[in-house]
């Protein structure tokens, strides 16, 4: 194996995820008929549509960023709201969270209830 190529993920609407997923600091590729293809730094994601919202337990998704802090600031200039997924509730974040482990991250919630964790190792 040489790696993850991409990553399905199922949205109720794919243009207002596309928006998001932007905003969230993934860059466009590509898109066809409803689809579109986001680059996650090595790998992709693929928004597709979907007209059932998931049910249940959903993955987290850990993305490796440089710098936390610069893209915490990033997605909240953007108009995202990064809380803490581990905290009752969802807390909304002022600043990323140092993990017992020793990673410090945030997440989002995409507008299908994905959750993205941001994490400098």
């Amino acid at each position: 194996m040489k790696g993850i190529h991409h990553i399905v993920v199922f949205c109720t609407d794919t243009g207002a995820s596309k928006a998001w997923y932007q905003k969230a600091g993934f860059k466009y590729l590509r898109g066809y008929q409803g689809m579109h293809w986001l680059d996650a730094g090595g790998f992709e994601v693929m928004l597709h549509p979907s007209k059932i919202k998931p049910n249940g337990a959903l993955p987290n998704i850990h993305i490796s960023v440089g710098d936390v802090n610069e893209h915490f600031e990033k997605v909240r200039k953007a108009g995202l709201e990064p809380v803490d997924h581990q905290s009752p509730n969802r807390a909304k974040l002022e600043q990323p969270v140092t993990r017992p482990w020793g990673d410090t991250e945030f997440e989002l919630i995409d507008p299908d209830g994905n959750v993205w964790v941001f994490t400098q190792a």
